[in-house]
């Protein structure tokens, strides 16, 4: 296929989600990527860090090719071996008492299941999100993401959600006194804003 019938035929059958480069993509290897004429490029962005371990990893595709081989799904109504070796390893350098693993498919899911976690576990509904953060575009987590341009077409939102500057604990404070609060969603260094941090001081402030 050459660049042009490719993005014709992702233009006729594909959902448009995102405006592409016209670049097309067939091979990679550790930090490199090529495009069907041959051409090598670096890869800084790693697939969403999908492949932080570098494209096609030997040890990764013998994994792949090894548990497609032997057994490729089944329901977590049962018990699996990879399933529990693989909750193990996770348990076994997480955080103290972050040891329960949920599997999932992505953040938005994972953010919608913290949002539900947070309201069912506090009894309250309020969650605090902060301007410039990005959560996913899934119901729940679009109402949580504090960028406005995300939100504008999926309207009305999920109520009981805060947005409040990111940096500020005096106004996280003030708003748990007003408010009943179940969770605070924090992305923690902000990517959708333009790769924004705060002091460390802020994030300990949030915990206690």
């Amino acid at each position: 296929m050459t660049l042009t019938q490719t993005q014709l035929v992702e233009e006729q059958y594909q959902l448009k989600t995102y405006k592409k480069f016209p670049l097309t993509l067939v091979r990679g290897e550790d930090v490199w990527v090529w495009d069907e004429d041959g051409t090598r490029y670096l890869d800084l962005y790693g697939g969403h860090a999908v492949v932080s371990t570098g494209h096609c990893h030997p040890r990764v595709v013998e994994a792949i090719k090894s548990q497609a081989e032997r057994f490729m799904f089944f329901s977590n109504l049962v018990y699996n071996d990879t399933r529990a070796r693989a909750a193990k390893a996770l348990g076994e350098v997480a955080p103290e008492g972050l040891k329960h693993i949920f599997f999932i498919n992505s953040g938005a899911e994972a953010n919608e299941n913290a949002i539900k976690l947070a309201r069912h576990m506090s009894g309250k509904s309020g969650i605090i999100s902060f301007e410039g953060g990005f959560h996913g575009r899934t119901i729940g987590a679009l109402s949580a993401t504090g960028i406005s341009k995300y939100r504008e077409a999926f309207s009305p939102r999920i109520d009981k959600h805060f947005f409040l500057p990111f940096g500020d604990l005096d106004a996280v404070a003030a708003l748990m006194e007003k408010e009943e609060i179940g969770g605070i969603l924090l992305e923690p260094i902000q990517s959708m804003a333009g790769v924004c941090m705060a002091e460390p001081a802020y994030y300990q402030g949030l915990r206690a």
